[in-house]
């Protein structure tokens, strides 16, 4: 897929034991002279007090935006908290001094009151920092919505090895998801004809197999582990920015994470860290991947032969079985696959026929479960749904429905074709 690259401003990263005073050095270059600054008691704790400190020594201005709450979800209530001190300041930076919420909330704000801003994580537990795109909570319905990559990301080395360890599982847990979106956003090329990047598809896939490497020291701790982990996360980021989509980063995986993640907010329980979900959700694709690569040539002809893409009744039924409320607007987005004319179901048909090599191929290309689960394991992370407190039926519900949540093909798609 061409990617519009001459319009991308790839942001300075600066990961190291020296990113505070990089930064310093940055926003003196720069000329900025006073800044908006976005944490939450946790985050303010962990690194916003010290760069508070550091900035109002050296004479800059600094407005403290601290987000309240048992959990900071990134919803209009918490976007308002944040855009409403700029008042008359119109030259603030923004800076993002937390995880992936607060990033995200700060992304969106920033972007939408005309201003930049600046990551400091505390945590390289997602890879949302620098990316686009936030995925924010509106009308009770996750959503994904263009915003703005940072101006810079400065991470220091030792606040992020200082992180609760589920969140630095939770980052490891996120870039593993990365063997089966990768290996959705091929499928969805081959059979769908949705855009693709072979460019940027190998780089993300280079950058996985870096940071996989890192399994032990990541659990560990270890410098070397947890700023690879850090790097990766960086360049999943911009992988997304580059192509101006989240293909590069999420598949079914991710879908499995959103569908959780609004079913427990909707019933006021705790969301879990989005890394935690995405670990152990690529673990249940690998094995959807596991399931294609089993099946032969003759085997796959047969129920190619047999295939009955669900009425669009069955279809609706499902939703509104798994969404609710939230139904109507699924079903919306979702028109192309429900209403999927017969002359459409005899292409995909076709096309699962010509390219059943290539599907092995990609099949190949995602580890087994097992092989997941111990990398997860090693890197520290929860291997089993159920052990985030996911039930067996919200398990269950979320593998036959969060492919819903997207209008995009993946492997739980293909599943469905093949009547698997």
């Amino acid at each position: 897929m061409p990617s519009d690259r001459a319009l991308f401003r790839e942001p300075l990263i600066h990961i190291g034991e020296g990113a505070l005073k990089a930064f310093l050095a940055y926003v003196q270059e720069q000329g900025f002279r006073s800044f908006h600054l976005v944490a939450d008691a946790n985050t303010w704790r962990a690194l916003g007090e010290r760069v508070a400190g550091l900035l109002r020594s050296a004479g800059y201005g600094v407005t403290l935006i601290l987000l309240e709450g048992e959990e900071i979800i990134a919803d209009e209530r918490q976007i308002v908290r944040v855009m409403l001190p700029t008042g008359e300041d119109t030259e603030r930076i923004y800076l993002a001094v937390g995880a992936g919420t607060i990033t995200d909330i700060t992304r969106f704000a920033s972007h939408r009151m005309g201003r930049p801003f600046i990551s400091l994580p505390t945590a390289p537990s997602v890879d949302a920092y620098t990316s686009p795109n936030a995925p924010l909570v509106l009308g009770r319905l996750k959503k994904t919505v263009n915003a703005q990559v940072p101006l810079a990301v400065f991470a220091d080395l030792e606040t992020l090895r200082r992180a609760p360890r589920p969140m630095i599982a939770a980052g490891f847990g996120d870039m593993l998801g990365k063997f089966t979106c990768l290996a959705d956003w091929r499928l969805g090329h081959l059979l769908w004809d949705e855009p693709y990047d072979a460019e940027v598809a190998a780089e993300a896939r280079r950058t996985l197999e870096r940071v996989v490497a890192q399994a032990e020291a990541i659990g560990a701790l270890r410098a070397e582990g947890i700023r690879a982990l850090m790097e990766g996360l960086c360049a999943s980021g911009l992988a997304m920015a580059r192509v101006g989509d989240s293909r590069p980063a999420s598949g079914a995986e991710h879908h499995l994470s959103h569908f959780w993640e609004q079913k427990l907010l909707q019933e006021g329980r705790p969301a879990l860290l989005h890394g935690a979900k995405v670990g152990a959700a690529a673990i249940l694709m690998a094995g959807a991947y596991a399931r294609l690569r089993s099946l032969s040539r003759e085997q796959v002809t047969e129920r190619l032969a047999a295939l009955r893409w669900p009425l669009p009744e069955e279809q609706r039924a499902e939703i509104r079985a798994a969404y609710g409320a939230l139904a109507e607007g699924i079903m919306a987005a979702h028109q192309a696959f429900i209403e999927m004319p017969a002359e459409r179901v005899a292409l995909l048909r076709e096309r699962i026929a010509a390219n059943w090599e290539e599907i092995q191929a990609l099949a190949a290309s995602v580890p087994p479960p097992q092989v997941m689960a111990n990398l997860l394991q090693r890197a520290g992370g929860v291997v089993h749904a159920e052990d985030l407190g996911l039930s067996p039926e919200e398990i269950a519900l979320a593998y036959r429905a969060a492919h819903y949540l997207r209008a995009r093909f993946t492997v739980r798609k293909l599943e469905i074709a093949l009547g698997l």
